[in-house]
């Protein structure tokens, strides 16, 4: 066995350096399993950034150990990569907003290159006015301090404004930007003044903690986003077809009393011929957004397929009228177009594909006798079969 004795200011780099590994695994473990499953650069610039990050604190852990000799050549690396993992987490948090532009580009491999340049030039002067080897001779990296020292200020002009969470992330780049103040403090400054190297040792917990919390939140963002396309339709928003019909089979197996509405627009391909498809979507985008309106806290409204919207109200059939006839005197007042109603109440044994198809014949009804009106499927009597069923055209 042996004896390991930690005055104070190796135990706050101890434990700081502890507490980081730990936030820095879990970040590196979620980075890993987003890149494996979308190999985003954004994700590939967290992998490298927290390994680099990982690295340097296993390093002062040793150090801190006595398991790892106390080399200046190994504070020396552990500083370049301080500097490297600092700049490639900051673009990577940008690359989770944005992607990647060619001015983007040339700021990251140019910070990346002036690094280099700052280890370049604490290396130099050493090792032209030393008759040992730079490795031995090298006491400090003043460069390199300096330089990790105003990156943060850099980066809040560059990427708080573009990021989603500018007072998460300025909060990030301050805790860094005192940090370092610290650290350099404690060398340069005031080497006997112990708090500089306390605070130094203590802080990056609270920094890494605060980064943590910043890509988790931007992660949710965007699986939420995914998971959000992959349940609605792009151009107008509601949900599709296939999100709809599984949100309406598990309501109408409950036996609660519910409603499908379903609506055509009129002359929905004139208008595509005459004003152009930018013109027709929008309409389409109006009249979606009416039925949001007014099935919202009762029900869901989706697309079905072309100009053909569905929504599903969860009430007596009066609920379902009303909202049936508001969808259409809105698009009547509100918009340029009109739109051919109906509606069915759900009955014992219907499935969401057959209330729906009732609700449609109801619809063609509307559509075939005079266009811009509300047709209630009870009231049209149950057809005697297949054959009483006209075939649909579309306008």
């Amino acid at each position: 066995m042996f004896l390991i004795t930690l005055s104070s200011d190796k135990f706050a780099l101890l434990f700081s350096s502890a507490m980081a590994v730990v936030i820095v695994s879990l970040m590196l473990f979620m980075s890993y399993r987003l890149f494996a499953s979308n190999r985003r650069h954004a994700y590939r610039s967290l992998l490298t950034s927290l390994a680099f990050i990982l690295i340097q604190q296993l390093l002062q852990i040793a150090i801190s150990l006595e398991l790892a000799p106390s080399a200046p050549v190994l504070a020396f690396v552990g500083k370049l990569l301080e500097v490297y993992a600092f700049i490639v987490i900051n673009f990577a948090i940008f690359e989770l907003y944005h992607r990647r532009r060619p001015r983007t580009r040339l700021w990251f491999f140019g910070l990346l290159a002036g690094g280099l340049l700052a280890a370049v030039g604490d290396i130099l002067p050493v090792a032209l006015s030393s008759d040992e080897s730079w490795i031995g001779a090298i006491r400090s990296a003043p460069a390199l301090d300096g330089y990790l020292l105003l990156l943060g200020p850099l980066f809040v002009l560059m990427f708080a404004p573009h990021i989603g969470q500018p007072r998460k992330y300025m909060t990030s780049l301050w805790i860094a930007f005192t940090m370092q103040l610290s650290s350099i403090s404690s060398v340069y400054w005031a080497p006997e003044a112990s708090i500089f190297k306390t605070i130094a040792g203590l802080l990056p917990v609270f920094y890494y903690i605060l980064l943590f919390a910043i890509i988790f939140e931007r992660v949710v963002e965007i699986l939420q986003s995914v998971y959000r396309s992959s349940i609605t339709d792009g151009l107008t928003n509601l949900y599709n077809r296939r999100y709809f019909m599984g949100r309406l089979d598990p309501i109408l197996k409950s036996d609660r009393q519910a409603g499908v509405i379903f609506c055509d627009i009129d002359n929905f391909k004139k208008l595509n011929d005459t004003h152009g498809h930018h013109k027709a979507d929008g309409v389409l985008k109006q009249v979606a957004a009416l039925l949001v309106e007014e099935t919202d806290g009762i029900g869901l409204a989706g697309r079905y397929g072309g100009e053909e919207l569905v929504a599903f109200v969860v009430g007596p059939a009066s609920a379902a009228a009303k909202a049936a006839e508001s969808i259409r005197s809105r698009t009547e007042k509100e918009t340029i177009v009109t739109v051919s109603v109906g509606f069915s109440m759900a009955s014992p044994g219907d499935t969401a594909e057959s209330l729906l198809k009732q609700a449609d014949q109801a619809m063609y009804h509307s559509k075939t006798n005079g266009k811009n009106r509300v047709t209630d499927y009870a009231a049209m009597g149950r057809p005697e079969g297949p054959a009483a069923v006209p075939k649909r055209r579309k306008g």
